[in-house]
């Protein structure tokens, strides 16, 4: 089991996303590493097949947004959560990715 590293936080209400990144995969039948650990040009549009993989969510994303990049809270939410909404599929509520007393 992994956890979305929080670190970057201060202070959290909930304890960090659980997740499990090949069994992830799989059920959602995601091949492409650039689909959530994406890179976007100056313009904002996704770059396929450049991933940040090598890097942090906060190493980009701030806890305030900045620009065009939206926190790093929204952000963790609209790649994930944004993602379950539009394929209808996976967790929305907070508690099921924020798992408590594992």
């Amino acid at each position: 089991m992994k956890f979305i590293p929080n670190d970057a936080f201060e202070k959290t209400r909930r304890p960090p996303a659980v997740f499990r990144h090949d069994e992830h995969n799989e059920l959602a039948q995601i091949d492409e590493c650039y689909i959530c650990h994406h890179v976007y040009d100056d313009s904002g549009r996704l770059v396929e097949d450049e991933t940040s993989e090598d890097q942090r969510c906060s190493d980009c994303h701030e806890l305030k947004a900045s620009g065009r990049k939206p926190a790093l809270m929204k952000a963790f939410h609209l790649n994930c959560k944004g993602c379950h909404e539009a394929r209808k599929d996976g967790p929305t509520m907070c508690g099921q990715c924020h798992v408590r007393n594992l």
